[in-house]
């Protein structure tokens, strides 16, 4: 790696890795590497998480998805080399962007939908769904990373020792009990980074995981529309549908889950009902036949039955007394037999009950309540009827038929697929108008081409031959717009749908900044880079900063330094102390992690005199912690490697009543600390 990769500086770090920007020397192109820690170095588990990531990651190829250009490990330290994306995380994005509207809100989430899809068709579930693990690049462009504790959907989710694994504030009920995860345990993960897209924060938060999983395993979701009631009821039930607590009662797949997202916003869907989950009536009554008391002889006495007796003193022959007794013995019973063959007819037969909408194991056990069975299974396309679900009974619903008889039921295999080509090369607007005829939802991407016409497909974010539901899927086209020039707009005081409208037109693409301003209206534009009257290619991008308003009046903020020796140790009794590959330059400023505001590199100072370690040099680990106005005490400021006694910079920003700290640890071991870093004291 060291001769191919050139380390630039550290974009962020994770739970058990850092990721560094770096250029690919033999390509000529940014990567970004991604360095499993020194600490993990011996732990099998660990490693055995990275190589899966890169081998999960491999089987997919989606443009939604970060790519895998290279694996490997040097010096016993395992690196992955991946497609960097220049951009943020969804989790940074929704901070700075809050609120978001709900048409990008519904673009972002279907970008996602994209990836989330292409590894369900692998039968690979990501399990670890999350905003930080959502990258968006400076056109707006999502892709997914972090395969590392996906699975294939046959697998078990929990590790021997019954532990969770993925991010607790996005985890499903069932992945929390330790239940096998599957598509619909994405499918939650999904409904909860919805949730935050549209409130800004999560539905559940607590003082440990353990309360939170309680909560989520417990609690319903809490209504976005009480957080904001102008937020379509519609959108909301995207939320709750996809977060239930039975994964049965959620979408069953995404594409029906991105399918009811897209039509959310519909002017048709404005008065739609708050979604509920509705369980299936109770079965039949059951005929019941009532017990009755066999007659004889002796009980059956008529109202003239003291006249009979009174008539059997009466010289009447004995031999035709017994002939009429025995007659009347036999109608009584030949009626209790009809009876009894009426009743039993009546007790034999059923109504077939209305299992339509019900999944098919349903139907079985609605079917069995009613004293009937289940016949053959066939599955027709349907439009209407949600895929595994029951479309028709045959014989139809009501119908009386004998108890035991087997019912068939007519199951939905989805709305019909349709198999999409290679574009590349044909006219846009041609593709687009057949492909939105079927019922695709198409969208354009301008980029500059020397080879291909204007108008012009360059790429598609699908392959040929993929099988799609029209309904409900995007396809995504780069489109050329040749090698046209475009003189640049003065730009200043528009709307952000107003430049979206002149970039479009224009073809090119804008990336949006936003800074405060004493002088614009916010929300309009401040100033463009290129500025205006430039002449660029059509397909360039154009950065735009929006006002953000004002600067509200803070407390007056000191900076100073706060210099600092370090003393180094040759005591390593053999232990190699380098948390990176030898013979690779690290530049010096370093960030924090995803959750946080990156640090300034640009105030780092670093007076070590080297920036590379020899083949068997001894060396010192130094990680520096620092608490200030603008950085946390928990996440490593700056990490060294030092061959000797080195001298380092800190600075400080405070105002009069902060307090600041630091701490020097070498080699896993606090050697320098100071809790009492103020602006009186320096």
């Amino acid at each position: 790696m060291s001769e191919r990769y050139r380390i630039e500086h550290r974009l962020g770090e994770g739970g058990m890795a850092d990721v560094y920007l770096a250029t690919d020397t033999y390509l000529n192109r940014q990567v970004a590497i991604k360095v499993l820690r020194l600490d993990f170095r011996d732990d099998q588990k660990a490693q055995q998480r990275f190589r899966h990531e890169a081998a999960a990651i491999s089987e997919l190829n989606n443009s939604h998805i970060v790519g895998v250009y290279d694996f490997g490990d040097t010096e016993g330290m395992q690196y992955i080399v991946m497609e960097f994306v220049d951009g943020q995380n969804l989790k940074q994005y929704i901070k700075q962007n809050f609120p978001i509207p709900y048409a990008k809100v519904v673009d972002i989430m279907e970008q996602v939908f994209v990836a989330v899809k292409e590894a369900h068709d692998h039968n690979i579930i990501h399990r670890d769904l999350k905003p930080q693990n959502i990258l968006i690049d400076k056109q707006g462009y999502v892709k997914i990373t972090d395969f590392g504790i996906s699975k294939a959907e046959s697998e078990n989710t929990m590790t021997q020792t019954r532990s969770i694994v993925g991010s607790i504030h996005y985890l499903s009920p069932e992945q929390i009990k330790g239940h096998i995860a599957n598509q619909q345990s994405d499918i939650y993960s999904l409904g909860i980074i919805l949730y935050e897209m549209l409130t800004g924060k999560v539905p559940f938060n607590g003082e440990t995981a353990v309360s939170i999983a309680i909560k989520h395993s417990q609690n319903p979701i809490p209504s976005v529309r009480d957080f904001d009631p102008r937020i379509p009821q519609a959108l909301e039930n995207v939320v709750l549908k996809a977060t239930t607590k039975n994964p049965a009662d959620r979408y069953d797949n995404v594409s029906e889950m991105a399918q009811d997202l897209q039509t959310a916003l519909d002017q048709s869907r404005a008065n739609e009902a708050r979604f509920s989950i509705n369980s299936a009536e109770a079965a039949t009554e059951e005929t019941k036949v009532m017990p009755f008391k066999p007659l004889t002889a002796a009980n059956l006495k008529t109202s003239d039955g003291k006249q009979n007796k009174r008539n059997q003193s009466k010289s009447v022959p004995k031999r035709r007394k017994h002939h009429r007794r025995r007659w009347i013995i036999i109608s009584i019973l030949v009626l209790l037999v009809l009876l009894t063959t009426a009743l039993a007819a009546i007790g034999s037969r059923t109504t077939v009950p209305s299992v339509v909408g019900l999944s098919q194991q349903a139907a079985i056990e609605q079917l069995q309540k009613s004293d009937l069975m289940a016949g053959k299974i066939t599955y027709q396309a349907s439009d209407e009827i949600t895929k595994n679900k029951v479309i028709a009974t045959d014989p139809k619903a009501n119908t009386k038929v004998s108890k035991q008889a087997k019912i068939k039921l007519i199951v939905s295999a989805g709305p019909k697929k349709f198999q999409l080509e290679n574009y590349v090369g044909q006219d846009y607007q041609m593709t687009a108008d057949k492909l939105e005829a079927k019922g695709f939802n198409v969208k354009k991407r301008n980029a500059s081409s020397e080879t291909f016409q204007a108008g012009q497909i360059l790429q598609q974010d699908f392959k040929a031959g993929d099988s799609m539901v029209p309904k409900g899927s995007t396809l995504t086209f780069v489109v050329s717009t040749g090698i046209s020039q475009v003189t640049l707009a003065n730009l200043h005081g528009m709307t952000k749908n107003q430049v979206i409208s002149y970039m479009n037109k224009n073809g090119l693409n804008p990336v949006f900044d936003y800074v405060y301003s004493n002088k614009t209206k916010k929300n309009r534009v401040d100033h463009q880079s290129p500025a205006a009257g430039q002449i660029i290619r059509q397909g360039s991008s154009v950065i735009v900063y929006l006002s953000r308003g004002k600067r509200e009046q803070q407390d007056e903020l000191h900076q100073f330094n706060v210099r600092i020796k370090i003393p180094f140790d040759d005591q390593t009794d053999g232990q190699s102390n380098q948390s990176i590959p030898t013979k690779m330059a690290y530049t010096k400023n370093a960030e924090e992690s995803d959750d946080y505001e990156q640090s300034s590199g640009s105030d780092v100072r670093d007076d070590s005199s080297s920036d590379e370690i020899e083949d068997g040099q001894s060396s010192n680990i130094i990680l520096i912690y620092l608490k200030d106005h603008d950085h946390k005490y928990k996440n490593v400021y700056k990490q060294m490697i030092i061959t000797k006694d080195s001298e380092i910079t800190l600075p400080f920003k405070l105002t009069k009543n902060e307090v600041g700290k630091y701490k020097i640890v070498r080699n896993d071991k606090t050697i320098i600390e100071d809790s009492n870093v103020t602006v009186d004291s320096h």
